[in-house]
């Protein structure tokens, strides 16, 4: 139930993503999702001090588990995010939506070849489904030709996440709120941090609330849910059942942007 509603909530963001892309560069995008989610965490935590009448005790981050967390943070935090907003910039939400399934089998794929995570004849045919999937989303029936730039950074967008997933299941006992504000808040300044050395502006206006609201329940909220899922099925299941959201990110996309193929 915690990998479906967290994939639910990470495929709500893609569509919504691709309706403030317009007013805002990808990498102050990126950044505002992640400070949003570090803010979000925050206020939750604050408030559940308060209303909570008996302290639940979850193990809190160690010195030991700094690797796996900078690792997760670097790839999912920073680059995966970067490179998600600037394909938008290339596909419609609908196509980057489908494409972000590739999120599932990278982690899947990694769990299996460098964490020895037992996986079956499905993943061979998931191989195969998406290849040839991603050559059909790349196509441009506009055109006639392969559109290679957004499908590209979509692919690595999911490699880094699936990186991201795998890292993060070694510290997934740890209490999944700490973990995410910490992500939010390092991956949320560093992303900005480049943004303004690029010379890029940060908004001011609505479109600034809109993006750190965004990414409080997307990226904050469903990364708990991520984590919690993480515990009990590990990154293979979890990733599976995480596949799920591209396909809700693309009925949106249908829905809210009028969207099809191309």
């Amino acid at each position: 139930m915690f990998a479906v509603i967290s994939a639910t909530l990470f495929g709500m963001g893609t569509p919504f993503a691709k309706m403030l892309i317009e007013d805002i560069e990808p990498v102050v995008l990126a950044g505002l999702l992640y400070a949003g989610a570090f803010l979000g965490l925050s206020a939750y935590s604050g408030l559940s001090r308060l209303v909570r009448s008996g302290h639940r005790k979850v193990a809190s981050l160690d010195k030991g588990d700094a690797p796996w967390l900078a690792g997760a943070t670097v790839s999912g935090g920073i680059v995966a995010p970067i490179c998600l907003m600037t394909g938008l910039t290339f596909a419609t939400g609908f196509t980057a939506s489908l494409l972000l399934n590739l999120e599932g089998l990278a982690t899947a794929l990694i769990a299996y070849i460098f964490f020895r995570e037992n996986l079956g004849w499905r993943l061979g045919v998931a191989v195969v489904c998406m290849t040839v999937s991603g050559l059909l989303l790349s196509w441009d029936p506009s055109t006639g030709v392969m559109s290679v730039s957004g499908p590209l950074l979509l692919l690595m967008a999911g490699i880094a996440w699936g990186v991201d997933n795998n890292l993060t299941r070694h510290i997934s006992c740890k209490d999944p709120v700490q973990i995410a504000q910490v992500k939010g808040l390092v991956a949320g300044a560093a992303s900005l941090s480049i943004a303004l050395a690029l010379g890029f502006g940060v908004p001011v206006d609505l479109v600034l609330v809109m993006a750190l609201a965004l990414g409080a329940v997307s990226y904050g909220a469903s990364l708990v849910f991520f984590i919690q899922a993480l515990q009990g099925m590990g990154a293979s299941r979890t990733g599976a059942f995480f596949s799920f959201g591209p396909f809700v990110g693309a009925a949106l996309s249908v829905v809210l942007l009028d969207e099809w193929l191309g």
